[in-house]
């Protein structure tokens, strides 16, 4: 049985993530012989090195999440029960710690590859603004949140596990409520907890915003620009929340770099989202994946548990939930980025539409060349993984042509 789930998970999930890298990375050392496109020759080359560094700590990243689940299976797991016979009677607090002591380990691993993106490779590309000091902030912050709202979550989940023979159903409810109102609560609790929020100070653009936002009939709670440039110096714009807790965000990036008929094409672009309902149909996605994966741990026999040297316990159940939930989620990656594609699509027409194709297709040129996005990908990469088509593609279904 180790030997068995050690096979699946390599062979179904390490190995395609290693060989999907190398079809990227082959591409792009390829483009590089060609003449470049959207971006000026020097920012192709500095996107194209990117991405490869990229790639590179991907593999790393999925050599030691693979050596991560082996020793877990192998020695991790038994170790972890061994440990939580002194934790006291109480088998709901003994669980609890047993998959917080998982999380804060998995936590700890990711820490090196963590830092090194974001302190040392984003910052030697001019992306990274962050101080030290703010880092470790945010880093205490997460783990705050970790230990906070992932104990409450984990807890209530043993609680099902405990009292319910269809527990796998009822804990889908459960976390598929809290995604819900995660989105709901994201934009007016959560995320000013890392950024600052602050109303949008230009009259004329508010209204002109407003103005898009009456034609779709989307109502928000304000217009609000977030201070992304102390973080990051990448581009982004979005409608955040759900219900009343609707908002327009503009990243403050954003709006010293981008014109202002660029930025109200890229609103218009999301305005289509909102106008066909992708975010329902996201949700209604992501719900199908949660009942998937809550499915599979729910139908594994204890045998398997005890085949691995463990007896079988809430807090063992929900560890492997978490254990083969990347094998679960890259496998469903193509369906998802294939109906996403196809949104990103209807948003740019609809867009489009709102202001111009030219506006729109200008708007997102910039935003790969401010972002250093690099604009070639392997067909099995984009594939797997965008859920944005390539910007050529997009240009291609603007009608708009690169001037050579």
């Amino acid at each position: 049985m180790l030997y068995f789930l050690g096979f699946i998970y390599i062979f179904f999930y390490t190995i395609p993530n290693i060989i999907l890298n190398y079809l990227q990375s082959k591409h792009i050392r390829l483009s590089l012989k060609k003449d470049p496109v959207i971006l000026s020759p020097d920012d192709y080359v500095d996107a194209a090195n990117y991405s490869l560094a990229k790639l590179k700590l991907s593999n790393i990243s999925s050599i030691v999440d693979a050596v991560m689940f082996i020793l877990w299976v192998y020695v991790g797991l038994s170790w972890l029960q061994d440990l939580s016979r002194d934790w006291g009677e109480n088998q709901n607090i003994i669980s609890l710690a047993y998959v917080m002591v998982f999380l804060l380990i998995g936590f700890i691993v990711s820490l090196p590859l963590g830092y090194y993106t974001q302190m040392v490779l984003d910052k030697r590309y001019g992306f990274n603004k962050s101080s030290f000091s703010l880092y470790l902030k945010d880093l205490l912050k997460s783990l705050v949140m970790l230990i906070v709202i992932g104990g409450i979550v984990v807890f209530l989940i043993i609680e099902i596990i405990q009292n319910f023979y269809y527990w796998w159903l009822y804990g889908f409810f459960l976390i598929f409520g809290i995604a819900i109102l995660a989105n709901v609560l994201y934009p007016t609790l959560i995320a000013p907890i890392f950024n600052k929020f602050t109303p949008l100070n230009d009259e004329a653009l508010s209204k002109k915003i407003e103005s898009m936002m009456m034609k779709v009939g989307f109502k928000s709670s304000g217009i609000f620009v977030m201070d992304a440039s102390k973080r990051d110096g990448r581009l982004n714009a979005y409608f955040g929340g759900l219900g009343r807790s609707k908002r327009v965000v503009l990243f403050d990036t954003l709006l010293q770099k981008v014109s202002q008929e660029g930025l109200l094409a890229i609103l218009g672009h999301e305005l289509g989202h909102f106008k066909h309902k992708d975010i329902i149909k996201n949700i209604t996605i992501m719900g199908i994946l949660l009942f998937v994966l809550f499915f599979v741990a729910g139908s594994i026999p204890d045998s398997v548990f005890e085949g691995l040297g463990v007896f079988p316990s809430s807090g063992l159940t929900i560890v492997f939930l978490l254990l083969i939930s990347p094998v679960v989620s890259f496998w469903a990656m193509p369906i998802i980025g294939y109906f996403s594609r196809k949104a990103e699509y209807r948003a740019d027409e609809y867009g489009s539409n709102l202001t111009n194709k030219r506006c729109l297709a200008e708007a997102l040129i910039r935003l790969v060349n401010e972002n250093k996005s690099f604009p070639c990908s392997h067909p099995a990469y984009i594939f797997f993984y965008y859920t944005h088509p390539p910007l050529l593609e997009r240009l291609r279904a603007l009608d708009y042509h690169m001037e050579k």
